[in-house]
């Protein structure tokens, strides 16, 4: 989970019609956010809905507000729900910088910790530890399959990483450039792979400033 960057000004159908899920929104929001859920950082061509930051239940009167719409997968959106209305705001903040995202490979689970103590940071490690890591002691067949596709991308990241650090050569440090664009997934825990080689961020620290605006 990473800051994301909206545009400014809101879709006419938020001032049009009742719909806070005109097409106009959802092109907007799936242009703004490259792709992809600002939750789990994953491209949704077609498994995407429009989310309420602050959920519906308790919030009506930002139903259609367009600060308080984003975009995100339907597997993030039902583990959200109502129960996370104090997150910190990804168009406010830089998640990336104040929650460390890592994958342990060993016990096979996302670890989050963040840098601050405040509610919202406490409320979005939660949901991002629910997210990659499960509801329960067992993850379902959903939360299985989602943890080994992040591992699996993450995997190859971690073997374009290597190939730089042992031949740092232009067409290594372009594989691993290329990967850290805007439009890619993932770019949490990707950030905390640079941030913590000092190799790696001599090179890549302007490659991992997304959205600073």
């Amino acid at each position: 989970m990473i800051r994301i960057y909206k545009c400014i000004d809101a879709p006419a159908s938020l001032a049009e019609t009742k719909a806070y899920d005109g097409e106009d929104v959802k092109r907007q929001l799936l242009h703004d956010q490259h792709g992809k859920c600002y939750i789990c950082e994953r491209i949704r061509d077609t498994d995407f809905e429009i989310e309420h930051f602050q959920s519906q239940e308790g919030h009506e009167t930002l139903k259609q507000v367009w600060t308080n719409l984003l975009m995100a997968c339907g597997y993030c959106n039902r583990k959200k729900l109502h129960h996370f209305d104090h997150l910190l705001n990804p168009l406010e903040v830089n998640i990336e910088e104040v929650i460390e995202q890592r994958l342990d490979y060993d016990q096979k689970k996302a670890l989050f910790q963040s840098h601050r103590a405040d509610e919202a940071s406490v409320e979005t490690v939660r949901l991002l530890q629910r997210v990659f890591n499960g509801t329960h002691r067992m993850r379902t067949l959903k939360e299985e399959r989602f943890f080994e596709s992040a591992m699996s991308a993450m995997n190859r990241f971690l073997e374009l990483v290597n190939a730089y650090l042992l031949n740092p050569n232009a067409a290594n440090e372009k594989a691993v450039r290329d990967e850290l664009a805007i439009d890619k997934e993932f770019l949490g825990l990707k950030y905390w792979i640079i941030q913590n080689n000092e190799a790696l961020k001599q090179t890549f620290a302007k490659d991992i400033i997304w959205n600073k605006k």
